[in-house]
């Protein structure tokens, strides 16, 4: 499906059956926006090119971060989707790993975070720039590392990068690294941004697909 966008696109300057299309030029792979057909307010952001997943070393280039900030700006149409606005704390990117995804292309899914780790993250998320660290709490069933990114957006934010060099395990354990990343209220009102990490099960769970309460 992403390939059959990317053409769709060059040739005929259209994105169906994609939501939106950003051509690979030089210095970015492209990317793709797909409504889900499974949930009524899920999206997936997807490169163009061809990147299995986590483990791809492509993944944590620094091309990456406009992957990642291509997921985060498509909380528009989550926000579309329901009729209403959401606060950025209400709103997750998740990546599952290789043997949790059904897919063989890394995929962002964009949709509502499950309120109980919302309220969880607000009360108990560091609230500055953050090393890694054992987030205290568990979520959802999972323990997970948390690190605070103190930035309005993803521009210039490697996400998996970050991973990478933070957590020396990380790299000999990127089959099963689940990413997720949702937004933050930091200190003094300032934007940001949490990460999460675990190895063993999908980001994914911490996403609300129904986005109740909301």
């Amino acid at each position: 499906m992403v390939q059959t966008c990317a053409v769709a696109s060059a040739r005929f300057g259209v994105a169906f059956p994609c939501d939106e299309v950003i051509l690979t030029e030089q210095g970015d792979y492209g990317s793709v926006l797909i409504k889900s057909p499974l949930h009524r307010t899920e999206f997936l952001v997807a490169p163009i090119t061809a990147v299995a997943g986590l483990e791809s070393p492509s993944a944590r280039s620094t091309d990456s971060a406009r992957l990642w900030n291509r997921a985060w700006e498509a909380r528009q149409k989550v926000e579309a989707r329901l009729g209403h606005g959401l606060p950025r704390s209400a709103v997750g990117l998740a990546v599952n790993s290789r043997i949790e995804r059904s897919q063989d292309q890394l995929h962002i899914h964009v949709d509502c975070l499950l309120e109980s780790v919302e309220r969880t993250l607000a009360l108990d998320g560091p609230k500055q720039d953050a090393a890694w660290q054992p987030f205290p709490l568990i979520l959802n069933g999972r323990s997970y590392w948390i690190m605070a990114v103190d930035e309005p957006d993803l521009r210039t934010t490697n996400v998996v990068g970050l991973v990478v060099a933070g957590l020396p395990q990380a790299r000999h354990a990127m089959d099963d690294l689940n990413v997720l990343v949702a937004g933050a209220t930091l200190a003094d009102a300032r934007p940001g941004f949490y990460i999460l990490v675990n190895w063993g099960r999908a980001a994914e769970h911490l996403l609300d697909h129904r986005c109740t309460s909301r």
